[in-house]
């Protein structure tokens, strides 16, 4: 299965013979005819060489969802003829990727936050038998 020729492999990918041995001798990969068989580790090397050069070594870092939602609406008139009113909601919702330094520092910032508003809420312990000896009981 993971041999193939450079000819099938370029019918897969909609490439001319020609253009995909170009691309793989770029790519370290020596091959001189269209009936040479391309493994797996071949077309690893070809992919990687063409992030590389495409500039995508990372992943994307921002994903955008959209969402459409139609509903109907059946209203009356003032003459009592009755209209049905097409709605449609569109909501987007982007999702962006942090880098792991900056997520760290976030986090860290809001646990001093929450650490030293425990400290000035807390009441202290004269504050607390004050209390107590002033308290009725019911």
């Amino acid at each position: 299965m993971g041999q193939t020729s450079v000819t099938q492999f370029a019918g897969e990918l909609k490439v001319q013979p020609s253009v995909l041995l170009e691309q793989l001798k770029a790519a370290g990969v020596h091959k001189q005819q269209a009936e040479d068989t391309l493994s797996e580790q071949d077309k690893t090397r070809l992919l990687e060489y063409l992030r590389k050069v495409h500039g995508a070594t990372e992943g994307k870092s921002k994903i955008t969802l959209t969402r459409k939602q139609t509903s109907e609406i059946k209203k009356s008139d003032s003459t009592g003829k009755a209209r049905t009113i097409q709605v449609e909601v569109k909501k987007k919702r982007v999702f962006v990727k942090r880098d792991a330094a900056a997520e760290a520092s976030r986090w860290s910032r809001k646990s001093r936050r929450r650490s030293s508003g425990r400290r000035q809420s807390t009441p202290s312990k004269s504050s607390c038998a004050s209390r107590s000896k002033n308290a009725r009981p019911s």
